[in-house]
């Protein structure tokens, strides 16, 4: 009962946690939080000796499943009523789907949660105004961390962010590197036995080396080789140069096709990260050459490179690849959130995603 009641609140917790991402609808949420928590629990007193303890313990465990999914996908919020005062980086927070423009008649008649507006402008004109909702208790808040909070991506531009602020959490490191080594290890008899189907697949179909290898940028800039499944006719045009791989590409093989939607040609990354070169989660490595020209072009593209790169990633699962430039730069904005808000909730997210996106097949080529 106690390893029960510790599930249940630790669902609450996450599922708590998964709110601040308008993308994920509570009930899907909700699935992550118990599919973590309340279902392991489950599973570990069912294969316990058969007693009426036991017995009523995968009762509550099953009932509490299915209370706790009842009740977050009938819990409703109400939409927040924001004053937006124009002016800098408040037109991209308008520009969001998930911001709605009401009257003036609506705003006045409703609660109002709050006044919102870019704090690194000049709001003099607007002073009378911010007072007499100060002196309300209405708080202010930039435009930026709406943003954030909106998009799940950090704020770029003219009038955007000059730096990032990364949270370090002390045992956070240790912890993600201790069960990155369990996952893998653990694993591999899966994902040796799909190597090895890969492996043979590429082999028949056409002539060249089974592992591409290729010189990628690492944390703080350590330039080191990660290794995948070839996917690419051997000897095609491109080959050694720092080029996108566009929609469609002719030098893909057909087995090259597969194992990419799938993700298995990311599976042989696993040595690397076993290396310490790259962690299961964290943002793509990127070629050395498209990485010096991004970083001189794109502001802040640097402080990706404080963390290891990954497999998969916030920007992977949440954007998907990334063709040319403006294409980077959103993804940039993805790639600092993780930076900026790295956590063990948020790399179980991520699991999530991944696992989703290899189902859809979102954003492979």
């Amino acid at each position: 009962m106690a390893l029960l009641a510790v599930a249940y609140l630790t669902a609450w917790r996450l599922s708590s946690s998964f709110e601040r991402f308008p993308f994920l609808n509570q009930f899907e949420g909700a699935l992550v939080s118990v599919g973590t928590t309340l279902v392991p629990v489950g599973l570990v007193l069912a294969t316990m000796p058969y007693s009426p303890i036991n017995t009523l313990a995968l009762v509550a465990t099953g009932g509490s499943i299915a209370w706790y999914l009842a009740d977050k996908s009938l819990h409703r919020y109400r939409m927040s009523q924001l004053v937006v005062l124009p002016g800098g980086v408040t037109s991209r927070l308008l520009a969001i789907p998930e911001v709605s423009n009401t009257t003036r008649e609506q705003l006045l008649s409703g609660t109002l949660d709050g006044i919102v507006t870019d704090l690194h402008t000049s709001l003099s004109e607007y002073k009378e105004l911010l007072a007499d909702y100060s002196m309300k208790g209405l708080p202010t808040y930039h435009a930026g961390y709406l943003y954030e909070l909106l998009t799940a991506r950090v704020l770029l531009g003219a009038s955007g962010k000059r730096s990032v602020d990364v949270r370090q959490r002390r045992y956070y490191p240790y912890v993600k590197r201790g069960m990155e080594l369990l996952i893998v290890l653990g694993t591999l008899p899966l994902t040796g036995t799909v190597a090895a189907l890969a492996a043979l697949a590429i082999r028949l179909e056409s002539k060249g080396p089974l592992l591409f290898w290729q010189e990628r940028i690492g944390r703080n800039g350590e330039r080191f080789q990660m290794v995948k499944f070839r996917s690419m006719y051997a000897g095609n045009e491109g080959e050694d140069d720092d080029i996108f791989a566009e929609e469609g590409d002719d030098r893909v093989t057909t087995v090259g096709r597969i194992i990419r939607k799938l993700r298995i040609d990311e599976l042989p990354q696993f040595w690397n990260v076993l290396k310490g070169e790259m962690s299961l989660i964290g943002p793509r490595p990127e070629q050395v050459g498209l990485a010096e020209d991004f970083s001189e072009e794109i502001s802040l593209y640097e402080y990706r490179h404080l963390v290891r790169p990954g497999i998969t990633g916030w920007a992977q699962v949440l954007h998907g690849y990334a063709a040319d430039e403006d294409e980077t730069r959103r993804k940039l904005e993805h790639d600092l959130y993780y930076v900026k808000h790295q956590s063990v909730t948020l790399d179980l997210l991520i699991v999530y995603l991944t696992v989703k996106t290899i189902l859809t097949g979102f954003g492979a080529r």
